[in-house]
């Protein structure tokens, strides 16, 4: 399998770098498509499908190929891979029950292969209160119909900081509430990556005593917000707290789980007339958690090491990389976000495209498919 990158800033950039990605007979199949939301996303996807090129799109929080990072821009992966490997699913959930919807496209991705592995985004509406809720929903059905050890990866939707609508596409249809999966033949291409935060866990752990949906009211029995601005050390007048956002200050929760690394879960919104945070991704009571500190510069190198290691240890070569890094830490990492990117892409040296968004889904080492917040998740592809 062959891959290529290329990246634009309009639809005339991007005609001419496609033109110019093909003179060597490279005759792509498959288009990763990643892209502002301000571009003309019919057009770009026009360009594709007039090449017969089958697209996975979504829009973004911004975008990158290699370790260059772009915003309003478009960039795009592209693959040679045999039609017979890959199938793309997109269903819009805003007259159905998601959950129901999302169990029959994995049902209909076992009916096609054996053993798929699964690329996965979605859009939605960020200030829906239960928006963030159906990734988690999404991520456990996949894995409740094709099986826990089922390889998924992806990274929901973006707008640019908009948090007003989120697009994802493939040919010929966008979908303001879509599921989009391009599930591949397990047997055929192999699929390997990490999902990396480098956000440090501090002081003790404490264990969600009252929570209901993505809101947590109590932490050791006591009032969630209070107890959290007790730890930052937060002391506000009543005008400060009902205008207090917690993402300014990048409020993030390590969730212990059983096997593997925690699972991070950023807070969305204060409720001080009953104390409660809403949580971006599922909580629940008998959660163990403990407050975060931003991550250091190291954790570049750390995910450019673990790179390494899974480089030796279990796909020596790729064709292809993608990264799904959330829009938190293009803020908490400024201009070293590239290192973070060019080292995974320098490791394996392979064409890598990928964007900054809303949530993230994949497998932290040594631990199951999870959705994550505040975490950089890469994919490396290689047809066997």
């Amino acid at each position: 399998m062959k891959a290529k990158s290329i990246k634009g800033v309009s639809p005339d950039e991007i005609q001419l770098a496609l033109q110019q990605s093909m003179p060597d007979n490279f005759k792509p199949t498959l288009a990763f498509l990643f892209m502002s939301i301000n571009n003309d996303i019919d057009a770009v996807s026009g360009l594709l499908e007039l090449q017969s090129i089958r697209i996975f799109g979504a829009t973004t929080g911004g975008e990158f190929i290699d370790g260059e990072i772009g915003s309003g821009s478009i960039v795009i992966l592209l693959l040679d891979t045999s039609p017979s490997q890959f199938k793309i699913l997109l269903q819009d959930y805003r007259d159905q029950d998601p959950q129901a919807l999302a169990r029959k496209m994995a049902v209909e991705a076992k009916e096609i292969f054996k053993n798929p592995s699964f690329i996965v985004s979605n859009s939605i509406r960020p200030t829906d209160e239960s928006a963030f809720l159906l990734r988690d929903i999404f991520m456990k059905t996949i894995k409740s119909v094709a099986g826990k050890e089922t390889i998924i990866w992806g990274g929901g939707a973006g707008d640019d900081f908009a948090f007003d609508e989120t697009i994802v596409c493939t040919n010929h249809e966008t979908m303001k509430r879509g599921i989009l999966m391009l599930v591949l033949d397990g047997d055929k291409i192999q699929v390997r990556g990490e999902a990396a935060s480098g956000q440090k866990p501090v002081g003790t752990e404490k264990i969600i005593t009252k929570a209901v949906g993505n809101w947590i009211y109590e932490i050791d029995h006591k009032p969630a917000a209070e107890m959290v601005l007790k730890y930052l050390g937060l002391n506000l007048s009543q005008k400060e707290a009902e205008t207090f956002n917690p993402n300014e200050l990048n409020v993030v929760f390590s969730v212990s789980r059983d096997k593997g690394e925690p699972v991070l879960r950023g807070a969305g919104l204060f409720n001080w007339k009953d104390n409660s945070i809403s949580m971006l991704g599922s909580i629940k009571e008998g959660d163990k958690i403990r407050l975060t500190l931003p991550p250091d510069f190291d954790v570049v190198e750390e995910v450019r090491i673990n790179a390494e290691r899974i480089k030796k240890e279990e796909m020596p070569e790729a064709d292809a990389l993608l990264m799904f890094s959330c829009i938190g830490r293009l803020s908490q990492f400024g201009p070293l976000m590239g290192e973070e990117i060019e080292g995974v892409r320098k490791v394996f040296n392979a064409p890598m495209a990928g964007f900054f968004t809303y949530g993230e889904f994949g497998r932290a080492r040594n631990g199951g498919n999870e959705f994550h917040n505040n975490t950089c998740c890469w994919v490396a592809l290689k047809e066997k």
